[in-house]
């Protein structure tokens, strides 16, 4: 048996290297984190319906397709093998989940009382129909997170013609900050006490057969809910395989990560190393070099997606921005195939004074 194959004994998880510590005059900002939670269980085949990687992003393998929520409003549509832009709309602006041929996306709607769905023809992009599903009094449905509020929505398909939407609005209790970066300690506008938040969830159930039907349950007030976000990756609780250490999940729950750090010569932003395994075979497809420790990530055939979280770098005096992209990288080479822009819908600002 070819042991390089096969799952490796001691991932280095967890292993510091002060090398990774970059010289004063090169500064990086990385906006993103990962949040563990309980495993899926494992999935014999990729599901029609397209898979949530993250906030604004659902990949959909069996049509060829990744729906994007874009950096300046509306939804891209790109080719998973070629990465080239398929079909852009401004109809709608985050997408959420493919029902048959039909992509559930909400609007860009600020407005009150009411989530606004826009249903999508997955191949072309035309808006075929609209939903509204009605709010508790106050509750504003943002595609985006604001300084003290924020608003999610999963749904989660119920046959081949139904979803469920989930939401869960959450808000300042005291009308102050609820997120953002926490200033430093004596700063003028560190923030004091915080009150517990309010949380608001509710569902309803969507019908897109020949007749649009929606069945909307009464809100209800929450500390946690299971309408609320997913973690963002997930920890395999019982190892797969012969391997040691923490492996992470993909969104599907059908491959494990496992990252360690790298000694780089030199400068470089790709300081980690990610080696990727089926879970079912623990048969390895291949590595690939990244910038953070772990990230969303799906895999398709032997190409690897996952977000690449926001960043920037002092070079020559000049300080350089990339914004947060989705990005296929071939596990067999390590090679990037393409990346393409998405939106953040977490705020990352400072709290307001």
């Amino acid at each position: 048996m070819n042991q390089s194959k096969r799952w490796p004994s001691r991932p280095g998880w967890g292993r510091s290297n002060p090398a990774v510590f970059l010289p004063s005059l090169l500064a990086i900002l990385l906006l993103a984190g990962v949040a563990l939670g309980q495993p899926r269980p494992l999935q014999a085949a990729v599901p029609d319906h397209g898979i949530a990687l993250l906030e604004g992003v659902v990949i959909a393998p069996q049509q060829g397709f990744a729906y994007l929520m874009h950096p300046g409003g509306g939804i891209d549509a790109v080719d998973l093998a070629s990465g080239a832009l398929r079909w852009r709309t401004k109809s709608a602006a985050k997408p959420l989940a493919l029902a048959a041929d039909r992509l559930v996306a909400q609007a860009d709607s600020r407005g009150a009382n009411a989530l606004n769905l826009v249903v999508l023809d997955a191949r072309s992009g035309a808006a075929r129909d609209t939903v509204r599903i009605p709010l508790p009094a106050g509750v504003a449905a943002t595609v985006t997170d604001t300084p003290g509020s924020s608003f999610r929505v999963r749904a989660d398909s119920a046959g081949a013609s139904k979803l469920v939407v989930h939401w869960q609005a959450t808000k300042s209790a005291d009308g102050g900050a609820l997120q953002g970066y926490l200033p430093a300690e004596g700063d003028s506008q560190s923030p004091a006490k915080a009150l517990a938040p309010k949380v608001v969830s509710g569902q309803a159930e969507i019908d897109l057969g020949a007749v649009l039907k929606v069945n909307a349950s009464p809100a209800a007030p929450a500390e946690e809910s299971a309408a609320g976000p997913r973690a963002a990756l997930q920890e395999l609780r019982t190892p797969a395989g012969a391997a040691e250490g923490r492996q992470l999940l993909s969104a599907d729950g059908r491959h494990v990560l496992v990252t360690e750090p790298v000694d780089a010569a030199g400068f470089t932003l790709e300081r980690y190393r990610w080696t990727v395994y089926e879970r079912e075979s623990g048969a390895k497809l291949g590595s690939v070099a990244s910038m953070v420790a772990a990230a969303p990530f799906l895999v398709v055939g032997t190409t690897l997606y996952y977000q690449e979280p926001a960043h920037g770098i002092v070079q020559k005096g000049r300080f350089l921005e990339a914004s947060a992209a989705l990005r296929a990288m071939n596990l067999q080479t390590g090679a990037e195939m393409w990346k393409s822009a998405i939106s953040v819908t977490s705020y990352q600002g400072p709290f307001p004074p």
